[in-house]
């Protein structure tokens, strides 16, 4: 089928074609993750020079043809460009795109992962929260968006749902055991290969994060001890859902090293 459609979403990516062309990858609210061309867009006076840029959310008016997907126009744009000016934000905000690039695909209904992109890049544009404390939430919610994220909502042994000052999590099973039933004597944060022990806090705010509205997402904090926990958790359950390397997240990593 052929002709004109508007897509609502967010260019994810960028890259030069030709003299004058750039094709862009664009995560849609109707169509999942679509790869399209903006033809003339390297052109000084380009209409379309702006919007085929990373970060740019809008309704894109897109060309189907046989072959392939066409950007005509974009209409009732957001612009994240200051994010440019900031090392950290760009890299993150570089990244939050890569992990949605290796989690959807095309032809998908993907409105929940628009919303939470578009959320997460206006949080880093307004720099309320480290961003380092963002990518952990954002990890998190994008996974739960898939049904992917752990069962931290009450004991796999006993159900029980709270009153456990400390919970072991089974970062493979994706589950919790409360501390009677895990038999946890010790305060490490550390109980085994697989497995965490985690703080009540920890384990909230990992609930509110997987259930949370995305206008209240990142509108929590932890004082130091718990971000620490709550990142431990998230960098172990995303190193067991993603397996394959990111390009961002090692850069990402290597500045979070060095700071």
């Amino acid at each position: 089928m052929t002709g004109e459609i508007t897509l609502t979403g967010i260019v994810l990516s960028s890259m030069p074609i030709g003299d004058y062309d750039r094709r862009v990858s664009i995560l849609t609210c109707e169509k999942g993750r679509i790869s399209a061309f903006a033809r003339n867009a390297r052109r000084p006076m380009s209409s379309l020079r702006a919007v085929s840029m990373p970060f740019t959310f809008g309704k894109f008016s897109i060309f189907s043809g046989r072959d392939a997907y066409s950007v005509n126009s974009c209409e009732d744009t957001v612009f994240f460009d200051s994010l440019s000016s900031d090392i950290g934000k760009m890299y993150h905000a570089m990244y939050f795109c890569e992990l949605m690039s290796f989690f959807t695909r095309e032809n998908s209904e993907e409105r929940e992962q628009v919303k939470l992109l578009f959320t997460a890049l206006k949080v880093l544009r307004d720099g309320k929260i480290p961003c380092s404390f963002a990518r952990r939430i954002f990890e998190l919610r994008c996974l739960a968006n898939y049904g992917e994220a752990p069962n931290i909502f009450e004991c796999s042994v006993c159900s029980k749902k709270e009153d456990s000052k400390k919970w072991l999590f089974d970062i493979k099973q994706g589950t919790i055991k409360c501390e009677n039933c895990a038999g946890i004597k010790s305060t490490s944060s550390n109980n085994g290969i697989n497995t965490l022990v985690i703080p009540e806090t920890v384990r909230y705010a990992m609930h509110y994060t997987i259930t949370s509205p995305y206008k209240t997402l990142f509108g929590f904090k932890l004082i130091p001890e718990m971000e620490e926990r709550f990142t431990k958790a998230v960098d172990a359950i995303i190193k067991n859902h993603v397996d394959k390397p990111l390009k961002t997240l090692e850069i990402l990593e290597t500045l979070e090293y060095n700071q």
